[in-house]
């Protein structure tokens, strides 16, 4: 029994109990076995070593014998099991471990293996958190302490609904930069509140009741299914956003360091009016606050250098230089002694839960719809980047919904929006996170600097805080630049980063971020309805046609054009592609050159290549090598040039055709059938061929058929080409074959029988220094063909 037991226990490890789920009613068999009622995932699984079915009922695995004996039995459960439904209870699990993902990976924590990764990288992020926030709130225009509860908040909530494993989320830049923007539009509104008077809009209502609305936004986008928008924000386009963020943080942050308080300009050209006010206040720089600024990146940079290079042992250097700063400025005295700006500027207290107030609402309905697709756009690209990482699935919509019920929690409790934080989740993954375990500890820190946020955290220098912001500021124009040179071959991504970097720079973050997606979407259509054409060459001893700009050893058949296509043939892209191949066809038709020399089959290399495929069908590899060394098949290209008579278009990487795109390829199939080229497409998919013989192209012209592979094709346009001219036309060639030299090939006679052998006539014709011709008889013909085969 206990064996028993065992083997059970190892196959539901082995197979994954936990995410089957089983039904625990059985039917009952006159043989005394019982059936399952059901299994989400398979019905029953082969042993590999023996004929066993192994079947369940209660998670216990028992086993039928297939031989000739029950195997018509096991059938029959099967076929009974199929016919029930899913329990009740089923869905309804199923629905609580997809809304709420920590009962699924908490059931499942395994303590040992993951447990301490998790505790390092909690303390790492939560290290990281306390500054960031603190950094992110004062740039806000919001109190320091907001920043810390935002992050606390949003972390717990993403731990408990989110649904990966290595995102962390809390006060941004972007949050930051977007709730100052709408500060400073909206600063002084009048409401009537519900009591009847009529008091001064405060900043905290005004953001309260903007993040309401973030929230209502994300949550409404998430249920209505439109994170499906995640598909037009490129990996470019986020690059040049963050870039060009930093700059407008930068901007705010060095007033931070150099001491000044200058009014913040928000909206078009901000950036240029920063600079400017920044110019004009340079005289009233307190030095005190720059050289404590400069102190501080002198100890930040060494630190991010090593951290850099071993990323799995983090040093929290922004912690360690928020606790000097904190000693220092006790001790020092900084603010009475220096006057060196601390963040004491508003209470370290909680905030208090407020209403939002619903008057406010159509006045900040602009900046909140704003807040809500800058972090939607940063945070679902951010967690897409990341599960593609860690090979995860991830759920856009539930993330959606996240973001917009973080954004709802915090507007009650009176603080500002969040979104995903880069900076966290580059930490949280460097550091051995496993589990989202490590944001609950995280939080747990930033709980912790709540407590103690009365006593200690007033004390910071807001120069600082500026340093910390600035020397985390390298990875995102790190990413950018990196990002551009390793695709500067590519200049769409390259030109797609740089708009929007430049539109971020011009436009403020909001509009830039639009612009920037909206150019994207333009220059993936533009790509869409120029699609990318070649001229396929055959590489000779193979079947296989590569495109001849790449590959060298490749040639063009003469006589016959193969155009490969790699995008779907449709309304868009007809135009474009039809004079692509009449300007790449026609000319050849009209004048006869096919290129140059060494590009070229000869007509005798046109010949071989139809024998090679038709007399030779037998020999392997290494003989088909050796004809090729024979002076049969060892041909140089000839000089005369032949007109096109046969195009074929590969349509491999054609993924549907329209109606539009068939009557296209109708069009040119009888264009070039009045002139007397051949038309024929090979390499179909099932869908194309569906779509074609649906919209009539196989009843609209001669071709009743289509070719399964290029090779094919061209086999099949040269037997029509051998059948209607019955010998190549005078072509030349200068072979040396072991010290044997032809001059000349003047016929080439293939008669072809009804057992579908051919008979081969060759007629070789010494030169003299009188350039006299002497024609060979037909038997030493036929004995020269004869000595040919003999040498294999």
């Amino acid at each position: 029994m206990l064996r028993k037991d065992r083997k059970s226990t190892k196959l539901k490890n082995t197979l994954g109990s936990s995410e089957s789920f089983w039904s625990s009613d059985t039917i009952p068999d006159p043989s005394g076995s019982n059936i399952p009622l059901v299994r989400t995932d398979r019905t029953s699984i082969y042993n590999p070593r023996t004929l066993h079915r192994v079947s369940f009922t209660n998670d216990i695995p028992y086993f039928h014998r297939i031989d000739k004996y029950n195997e018509e039995k096991v059938c029959e459960y099967e076929r009974k099991a199929s016919e029930l439904t899913l329990p009740v209870s089923y869905n309804l699990k199923k629905l609580f471990y997809r809304v709420i993902p920590f009962s699924r990976w908490f059931s499942r924590y395994r303590v040992r293996a993951w447990f301490i990764g998790d505790l390092l990288s909690g303390i790492s992020v939560g290290l990281l958190t306390i500054p960031l926030s603190l950094a992110f709130a004062v740039c806000g225009g919001q109190p320091p302490i907001h920043g810390l509860y935002t992050s606390l908040v949003s972390t717990v909530l993403y731990c408990l609904l989110g649904t990966t494993k290595h995102l962390s989320y809390g006060a941004s830049a972007f949050t930051s930069l977007l709730i100052a923007k709408g500060i400073n539009h909206n600063e002084t509104h009048e409401v009537d509140s519900d009591s009847g008077c009529i008091p001064t809009c405060s900043r905290e209502l005004h953001v309260t009741t903007l993040t309401f609305v973030s929230g209502i936004v994300l949550i409404s986008m998430g249920v209505f299914r439109l994170s499906f928008t995640r598909i037009y924000i490129s990996k470019p386009v986020m690059n040049g956003f963050r870039a060009g963020t930093a700059l407008h943080l930068f901007t705010i942050l060095l007033t931070l360091v150099l001491g000044i308080d200058p009014p913040i300009h928000h909206g078009s050209l901000s950036l240029v009016y920063k600079c400017k006010i920044i110019i004009e206040n340079i005289n009233e720089t307190h030095t005190a606050s720059v050289i404590t600024g400069l102190a501080t990146l002198a100890l930040l940079m060494p630190f991010k250098v090593i951290n850099s290079i071993y990323s799995r042992h983090l040093i929290p250097i922004e912690f360690i230089a928020i606790i000097a700063s904190i000693w220092l400025s006790f001790w020092l005295e900084l603010e009475n002694s220096h006057n060196v700006r601390l963040i004491n500027d508003y209470p370290f207290t909680l905030p208090k839960p407020v209403l939002p107030s619903f008057s406010l609402i159509p006045t900040v309905a602009k900046d909140a719809v704003a807040v809500a697709l800058v972090t939607f756009a940063v945070s679902v690209s951010l967690g897409r980047e990341n599960s593609k990482k860690h090979n995860e699935t991830y759920h856009p919509h539930q993330e959606t919904i996240v973001l917009g019920s973080c954004d709802l929690l915090l507007s009650f409790l009176g603080t500002f929006a969040a979104s995903g934080v880069w900076e966290q989740t580059v930490v949280q993954e460097k550091t051995w996170g496993q589990t989202q375990a490590a944001g609950l500890i995280a939080a747990s820190l930033c709980l912790t600097a709540l407590l103690c946020a009365e006593n200690l955290l007033p004390l910071v220098p807001k120069a600082v805080l500026g340093a910390i912001m600035i020397s985390n500021l390298g990875c995102y124009l790190e990413f950018f630049w990196k990002y551009c040179f390793a695709c500067k071959k590519n200049k769409y991504e390259v030109l797609a980063g740089i708009i929007t970097f430049a539109a971020v720079c011009i436009l403020d973050i909001d509009i830039g971020l639009g612009v920037g997606i909206f150019f994207s979407i333009l220059l993936t259509l533009h790509r869409l309805q120029r699609p990318s054409n070649a001229i396929l060459g055959h590489i000779p001893n193979t079947e296989s046609y590569v495109e001849l700009s790449i590959e060298k050893t490749a040639k063009e058949v003469v006589g016959i054009k193969i155009i490969k296509t790699f995008d779907s043939i449709y309304y868009g892209n007809v135009d474009f592609l039809l004079s692509w191949i009449k300007l790449k066809v026609n000319s050849y038709l009209q004048s006869g050159n096919l290129g140059s020399d060494n590009e070229l089959y000869s007509e005798e290399d046109k010949y071989h290549m139809l024998l090679e495929s038709t007399q030779f069908p037998e020999l392997d590899e290494h003989a088909l090598r050796r004809i090729n060394h024979t002076a049969l098949y060892r041909r140089q290209i000839s000089k005369q040039t032949a007109d096109v008579h046969t195009i074929i278009l590969d349509c491999g990487s054609v993924s549907f055709v329209d109606d539009e795109g068939v009557g296209a390829l109708i069009h040119l199939s009888e264009q070039y059938q009045s002139m007397g080229v051949g038309f024929i497409l090979a390499d179909c998919s099932s869908i194309v061929l569906k779509s074609l013989q649906e919209h009539g192209y196989f009843k609209s012209t001669s071709q009743s058929f289509a070719f399964s592979s290029i090779h094919d094709a061209v086999l099949y346009a040269l037997q029509q080409t051998v059948e209607t001219n019955q010998s190549p036309q005078e072509s030349e060639y200068i072979p040396e074959t072991n010290g044997e030299i032809l001059t000349e090939c003047n016929t080439v006679d293939i008669e072809t029988g009804t057992n579908n052998s051919t008979n081969t006539r060759l007629c070789h014709v010494e030169g003299d220094e009188s350039n006299s011709h002497q024609k060979v008889g037909l038997k030493s013909r036929n004995q020269k063909i004869i000595e040919y085969e003999t040498a294999l």
